[in-house]
């Protein structure tokens, strides 16, 4: 069977998994306290032209915590995909057969 190739080289994948695992660690911490709706936060909620009520802020902020936890699940696929790239470039592989 034939291997697949590289899609990344040593040094790129050893960057993006040090950024991967920064940005699940972040995001997931982020995600958490917009969960935990804290007051620092609220600028970073976008209202628009909706009245101020305090469902809709809750909402806001539930809405918030589902984004950056969607993110941060992105940023754990990317880190598995550079994982598997970085114990291809380690193990030697050259796409023989």
């Amino acid at each position: 069977m034939r291997k697949l190739c590289p899609l990344c080289g040593p040094k790129l994948s050893a960057f993006c998994m040090v950024m991967s695992v920064w940005g699940v660690i972040f995001l997931g911490l982020l995600g958490i306290f917009f969960y935990s709706q804290a007051v620092t936060l609220f600028p970073d909620l976008n209202f628009g032209e909706e009245p101020f009520r305090p469902l809709v802020v809750e909402q806001k902020y539930a809405d918030k915590a589902t984004q950056c936890w969607i993110a941060a699940g992105m940023y754990l696929v990317t880190l598995i995909l550079v994982l598997w790239q970085n114990k291809y470039n380690t193990t030697g592989f050259l796409g023989t057969t």
